[in-house]
């Protein structure tokens, strides 16, 4: 199916689940890397659904894990959706169709896996939340005050539209969308009409992309606190140690006041080691990410939206790492 409907927050899903199914090394994705999508999207109406039910990502990690093993073999490329996750964006359409939204959001795709019933993710949702149509309820009550909105005025977009989107929101990470985004995903959308424009006026990729990273965009509208701090970290190899390095004031505000009340390092020992688990996930799902876009590009692709982002961002991504 297409995507044109989906919120950013809803692509973001999409986008996250493929890489859930990749990190677990699962050649489909099933309805339990939806959810996971789903939960990583924190400003998502469906995340903040589940987390007023008492459910979270890390409370979905250690219930898929008990339901579903990890994969033994590495996968690159695109992952195809397994039935019930098609089945599941399917049905997306129709919820949001019975509630006379324009537009496909996290909400409705939270609907569509408790309707599919069968998944691992509706059961693994029945077994926390009893009965499980309080998701449904708890729902339906949020969308009566507000509903994820697409990032455009645009009701639909066209296949370039989609691919620009697509692109940008992947560049943009969990930062919101920038105008910078928007023009490198812009120029990579093959056969598009921005594309062709920028290109005969002589408008370069490489020095857009030179010229952005020169720029600091907190003198700009694009100024947002995420993409700020993530500029300015760092991950270094040092011997047999991986460094995670983070500059931004009020991380180091936070951690000075840490130490100080700790009376030095915290380590993972015991049960703090749990409160660590996350953030080894995550740098983890991050150093893999990098690797996969330095690697040689896959051969095979589906034409999908999903694939050509990941062929734009590795694009643009794969030079800047190898500076």
């Amino acid at each position: 199916m297409t995507f044109e409907r989906f919120t950013v927050e809803a692509r973001k899903v999409v986008v996250t689940a493929q890489e859930e199914a990749r990190l677990l090394r699962h050649s489909h994705i099933g309805t339990e890397h939806i959810l996971l999508g789903l939960l990583d999207v924190p400003d998502g109406m469906a995340a903040k659904v589940l987390r007023q039910l008492g459910y979270d990502k890390e409370t979905a990690q250690v219930d898929i894990a008990g339901v579903v093993k990890p994969g033994t073999e590495e996968l690159s490329g695109h992952i195809p959706f397994a039935p019930r996750a098609k089945k599941t964006l399917e049905l997306a359409l129709r919820e949001a169709q019975q509630l006379h939204h324009n537009h496909i959001g996290t909400e409705h795709i939270l609907l569509a896996l408790v309707k599919e019933g069968e998944g691992v993710a509706a059961k693994v949702l029945a077994e926390r939340i009893d009965p499980i149509s309080k998701i449904r309820a708890a729902v339906l009550a949020s969308v009566e005050g507000s509903q994820d909105v697409a990032a455009g005025p645009w009701p639909a977009g066209t296949p370039a539209t989609e691919d620009t989107v697509s692109t940008a929101s992947a560049l943009a990470g969990g930062a919101p969308v920038g105008s910078h985004h928007l023009l490198e995903a812009m120029l990579r959308a093959e056969n598009s009409m921005a594309a062709r424009v920028l290109r005969d006026l002589g408008v370069d990729p490489g020095a857009v992309a030179a010229k952005i990273d020169e720029l600091d965009p907190e003198t700009t509208t694009d100024a947002n606190p995420e993409e700020a701090a993530a500029r300015k970290m760092e991950i270094r190899l040092v011997d047999d140690e991986v460094h995670l390095i983070l500059r931004d004031p009020t991380t180091v505000t936070i951690a000075k006041k840490v130490t100080e009340l700790s009376g030095g390092p915290i380590k993972g020992v015991g049960p703090v080691a749990g409160l660590f688990v996350p953030l080894w996930r995550s740098t983890n799902q991050l150093l893999l990410q990098f690797q996969r876009v330095l690697e040689p590009e896959p051969e095979e692709e589906d034409g999908s939206a999903a694939s050509k982002a990941a062929k734009a961002v590795r694009a643009l991504l794969a030079p800047r790492l190898r500076r």
